[in-house]
């Protein structure tokens, strides 16, 4: 089965606000805890594997060790270099259960002295010797062939050997300070070498058991450890709603009372109270708009923006858009131009639409300079057979220095706080904007560079 890396993703790092912190603590949990578990594994195995194999190498040392003393005492004792070691040193030598072979090699290398657990042995350990693999190591890890039964079988045939590793040592036979022969010791570690590949396997599953215990044991504390938050956070999104609710009637019933007070001849013809009522209709349109923003982040974070879809015209719509924020755009000189297909008709909600491109429009006007630029770019695009929308807002404005831009869709985030304050706005624009298009499974990016204007990339799949 092919791993789908998007759709986990989507499970892991999608979803509702505490589904992803749920997800994300129970990786970091188990995350740490199989950091643990895979050190602790490494430790054992590295503890077990030197204590064994240092044991074996001990032991083979010894061996080798006793040996080449019985023989060099032999070997100071008598006067002829030549002479192979007479039958009372051959009877003090035999195969143990610790060794495998033993063999004394002269220097115009015949064998002086030797046996063996299986006579196969003797023809590969000379080869080995004739290669030359012993020289200058103190103990050799090698392969070799062993037999279940002699050699060959009873029609001739050789026999089929299995592979079996060896620990092999030498040490020198000396007479007067010079070297008359090399006493070769082996014994094998097959068992030994089969246990540790069979332990790394077994320690392997085991983490990875353990592994899938932590996981579950991380979800099931970090579903614990959510629920008391996610609560104190729920009684907090329903008030926010509840308050949003109960204010938009006092502020509309407030906005129709300055729009009826600014139509009476006595306010209008006082310079002063003019001033005030429009100070008081622009704060309580502030306010207003506001409470729908918080309103709309209540509603998504319980998931309750769903997409009315519907066929539209994009192009009309964006037309209208702009012709609502050109008094905006007209107090600052800035020309709004549109680049659009005369008929771009989509299936879509029309009014989450509608409030994305203001959103997007407004925030570009509002950070532009006076006598700047901002350019809508409308697109249908088609992608492995999915139609693609793309809407690109692109202005000449401030800029987002680069530190902020990881934050720039954050909720209540704004880069210059008093400049903020002077353009008015509350830093719930681009984060609502965000919102929409995650109903609608798009993304949207923004490039900047600071003193040279931003440009907000939206894709949204229709």
């Amino acid at each position: 089965m092919k791993l789908n890396w998007s759709s986990l993703k989507k499970r892991l790092f999608e979803g509702d606000l505490f589904d992803r912190t749920r997800n994300k603590l129970s990786l970091q949990y188990s995350g740490v805890l199989i950091m643990f578990l895979s050190l602790f594994v490494i430790i054992v195995y590295v503890l077990l594997y030197l204590f064994i194999w240092n044991d074996q190498r001990v032991r083979l040392n010894e061996l080798a060790n006793n040996e080449i003393r019985t023989l060099q005492k032999w070997a100071d004792q008598d006067n002829n270099p030549n002479r192979r070691p007479p039958r009372s040193i051959e009877d003090t030598f035999s195969i143990s259960t610790d060794q495998s072979f033993y063999y004394l090699i002269a220097e115009n290398g015949n064998i002086e002295l030797g046996g063996e657990i299986q006579p196969e042995l003797r023809a590969q350990v000379m080869e080995s010797i004739r290669k030359g693999d012993f020289k200058g190591k103190g103990i050799q890890n090698i392969t070799m062939q062993t037999f279940d039964t002699p050699s060959p079988d009873e029609l001739g045939r050789p026999k089929q050997g299995n592979a079996a590793r060896f620990l092999v040592t030498h040490r020198d036979l000396l007479w007067n300070g010079a070297r008359i022969g090399t006493l070769y010791t082996g014994k094998e570690v097959t068992f030994q070498h089969d246990l540790f590949r069979w332990l790394l396997i077994l320690l392997i599953g085991m983490a990875l058991l353990f592994f899938i215990l932590a996981l579950w044991l991380s979800h099931l504390m970090s579903r614990k450890a959510i629920i008391p938050i996610a609560r104190a956070y729920a009684r907090q999104r329903e008030f926010v709603a509840d308050a949003s609710h109960e204010l938009r009637t006092p502020m509309s019933v407030m906005l129709t009372s300055i729009e009826s007070l600014q139509l009476e001849a006595s306010i209008t013809s006082d310079p002063f109270s003019k001033k005030v009522l429009e100070g008081m209709k622009d704060e309580v349109n502030s306010i207003t708009k506001l409470v729908g923003e918080l309103l709309h982040l209540a509603r998504s974070d319980s998931g309750e923006i769903v997409l009315d879809r519907s066929l539209f015209n994009l192009s009309e719509a964006a037309v209208s858009v702009i012709h609502k924020l050109q008094p905006l755009a007209q107090s600052k000189d800035i020309a709004i131009r549109l680049h659009a297909p005369d008929d771009l008709t989509v299936n879509w909600d029309a009014e989450k639409m509608t409030q994305l491109l203001v959103l997007l429009i407004e925030n570009a006007v509002k950070y532009t300079p006076d006598n700047g630029s901002v350019t809508v770019v409308l697109a249908d695009e088609s992608e492995k057979g999915v139609h693609i929308l793309t809407i690109e807002v692109k202005d000449s404005g401030i800029g987002i220095a680069a530190e902020a831009l990881p934050r720039i869709f954050d909720r209540f985030y704004r880069q210059d706080k008093s400049r903020t304050r002077q353009n008015g706005g509350h830093g719930l624009g681009l984060s609502i904007a965000k919102n929409i298009v995650d109903a609608g499974r798009g993304t949207i990016q923004v490039d900047s560079t600071v003193g040279k204007g931003s440009t907000f990339k939206v894709r949204i799949p229709l």
